[in-house]
């Protein structure tokens, strides 16, 4: 008989092969697939959290990675008189501050710094089961070290990707940094305000005092504050800031960081806030100045360190005065002389110190400094170098030569009022501003001896050697040109203009600091003398008779360019030199405006008003006598004519003609 039974048996162990075979082929394909899915997803989400993760810097780069450049100016007093940039404190270890800082701020921060490498995970589990059952996210689990890693290298966008390269950062942090070396570094870091870093900037900001100071109250303010600077500024929101200080407090009695006596004394005892410190400065009057002292530091400390603190030669009272006059004199006349900008500069003689640098009369509206950045013709105040370089070349006070029409190689230079008066001094000459006189001299000693010795008293821009450098053709800036004329009351002494005298970093860490140097002769004295006592005339009797400064000396010269499109005047006292231009940024003409008339107003106001208190010191300059008899008597007849002619000089000085004076 047929055996079915076993036929049937061997049928079914061949189909459950093939089932167990379909089955195992179906589990491998699906294993791997997953796998493949698995590790795809992996390395996707691994691409994902770390794309775009920062390397960790270096740790003298911590200090100042991320760091917005900040500047502040100090005058010669310490006294700060402008800021700009986020406020930064000096760096303080640990040790430089009382304990109760420290601990504030790790007991509402990080109580368990101490104990965890970066991520303190029971933290982490904490806050994921208190947001759970609140449903709300009312707590985060960021170590001191995350926190300090997010506000350094990364964005604070809220993402899972931010918090993976978070707790990576901080991981790696710590194997760099020591626990202290964290902790100083997150103290002196730290958001605690609008543009204030660190306790103690915080410290100063609020309390005016050093973070090496406060006290326990304090410091619980201070550490408060991390959590949200703005909800909690005590400037702003004192009561909110009361109410997170007790809570700083009290997780510092949790961890025995205090006692309860302590904290209720501190309690008792609040901390008071101190009006935000204001420069001495207004920033608009300030603005000009800073810009150019901005630039110097920076091109001197170089890009190591952006936080600077620079001493400067400006004197408070100095600028005030400068903007005031030349405000107040545009203010009443500049509409009606179609005058609209202006600028001043004051220097002191014996050292080369800037103490007032005004760019403009508002800085505001435009940051243009036309003290510096404008080149401008300076017109007739351009002639003291050639009459400068005429002494050199033989020439006396007393050396006379003929007012009258001259034609140089095709130029034919015509006298402001239009009018020729024959023979007179060089004196005479430069007192009333003639140009043919001028034009003559320069000619006679040549248009490159003017350059050269206009460069060596200190005029750097590009003087083109042409007979019309006799009247000032050539484009210069009001400091150089300002600067230039110190030479004349310092017997011949040239001084570098500057305004900066040191430059440290906030840590204290000097950058620079200037070394006094003597003047550098680049005229001889006696012929010094002789143009200070030509100048001296010019302010006394000549076309800058507005800018007198009643019984203390002073001399100077006016100028204005052809069609009135600049007016200068340039003058001294024994102890300082100032510089007014008033024009228009357009180059446009003013109404008849010269160098004797606004100006010199300008000049009257704001040099009465720093001379106040000062001594009334003589120029180094002499009488004009010489000895040959013929001379003398040229000298006193054209000196008692132009006495006489009152009329004559008050055209000179700006009352109607055209051209350069």
């Amino acid at each position: 008989m047929p055996t079915y039974r076993a036929d049937i048996n061997v049928a079914e162990t061949r189909q459950a092969k093939r089932r167990f075979g379909r089955r195992s082929t179906w589990v491998l394909g699906t294993i791997g697939t997953l796998a493949v899915i698995g590790t795809v997803g992996f390395l996707g989400a691994k691409n994902y959290l770390m794309d775009g993760l920062p390397d960790l810097p270096d740790k003298k780069t911590m200090w100042q990675f991320n760091v917005a450049e900040t500047i502040t100016l100090l005058d010669q007093n310490g006294r700060m008189i402008g800021h700009r940039g986020p406020w930064l404190g000096e760096p303080l270890k640990l040790a430089d501050m009382p304990s109760h800082m420290p601990n504030a701020v790790l007991a509402i921060e990080d109580e368990r710094f101490f104990e965890h490498e970066g991520v303190d995970n029971k933290a982490v589990l904490r806050a994921l089961v208190n947001n759970v059952s609140s449903g709300e996210k009312s707590q985060g689990g960021s170590t001191l070290t995350q926190q300090l890693v997010k506000t350094m290298l990364l964005t604070p966008e809220k993402t899972y990707r931010r918090k993976f390269q978070e707790a990576v950062l901080a991981r790696d942090m710590e194997t760099v940094l020591s626990k202290p070396e964290i902790l100083e570094l997150y103290m002196n870091r730290i958001s605690l305000g609008p543009q204030i870093f660190g306790v103690e900037a915080a410290a100063q900001r609020y309390f005016g005092k050093s973070a090496r100071d406060v006290n326990l109250a304090e410091a619980a303010m201070l550490a408060g504050l991390a959590q949200a600077p703005s909800k909690y500024n005590p400037t702003r929101n004192y009561d909110s800031a009361i109410r997170r200080s007790k809570r700083v407090l009290d997780r510092m009695v949790a961890n025995g960081m205090v006692t309860y006596e302590e904290v209720q004394f501190a309690i008792a005892n609040p901390p008071e806030i101190v009006t935000d410190p204001v420069a001495v400065l207004d920033p608009d009057i300030l603005g000009y100045a800073f810009d150019h002292i901005d630039k110097r530091a920076r091109a001197i400390a170089g890009s190591s360190a952006p936080d600077l603190v620079v001493t400067v030669t400006l004197d408070a009272e100095h600028m005030t005065s400068a903007q005031t006059s030349l405000n107040d004199v545009l203010d009443k006349e500049g509409e009606k002389k179609k005058a609209s900008q202006g600028a001043v500069v004051t220097i002191d003689n014996k050292t080369g110190a800037v103490t007032a640098m005004v760019g403009g009369r508002d800085y505001a509206n435009n940051q243009f400094n036309r003290a510096v950045q404008a080149q401008r013709q300076p017109g007739s105040s351009f002639k003291s170098f050639v009459y400068a370089a005429a002494m050199m070349d033989g020439f006396t006070p007393a050396t006379v030569r003929i007012d009258q029409p001259v034609n140089i190689d095709g130029w034919e230079p015509k006298n402001y009022t239009e009018r020729f008066r024959g023979p007179m001094t060089i004196r005479e000459a430069l007192k009333l501003s003639i140009n043919t006189v001028a034009a003559q001299v320069g000619a006679e000693i040549g248009p490159s001896r003017v350059a050269e010795t206009a460069r060596s008293f200190g005029i750097q821009s590009q003087l083109r050697p042409e007979y019309s450098l006799s009247l000032g053709s050539s484009e210069v800036n009001l400091l150089e040109l300002t600067n230039a004329y110190t030479v004349f009351p310092n017997e011949g002494l040239a001084r570098p203009p500057h305004l900066i005298t040191a430059i440290r970093s906030t840590s204290g860490e000097e950058i620079y600091n200037r070394t006094p140097a003597p003047g550098r002769r680049v005229y001889p004295v006696p012929y010094a003398r002789q143009l200070t006592s030509m100048l001296r005339d010019t302010v006394e009797t000549g076309t800058a008779y507005g800018a007198k400064l009643g019984k203390r000396p002073a001399g100077g010269k006016t100028g204005t360019s052809q069609d009135y499109r600049d007016a200068w005047f340039i003058g001294f006292t024994n102890q300082m030199t100032t510089g007014v231009w008033i024009g228009n940024d357009d180059n446009s003409s003013m109404r008849k405006v010269t160098g004797g008339l606004l100006p010199a107003d300008v000049f009257k106001a704001h040099m009465r008003a720093v001379h106040q208190g000062l001594p009334v010191e003589a120029l180094s300059a002499p009488d004009p006598l010489v000895d040959d008899e013929t001379v003398q008597r040229l000298v006193q007849f054209y000196g008692r004519m132009s006495e006489a002619m009152e009329s004559e000089r008050d055209l000179a000085a700006g009352a109607g003609g055209s051209g350069n004076r």
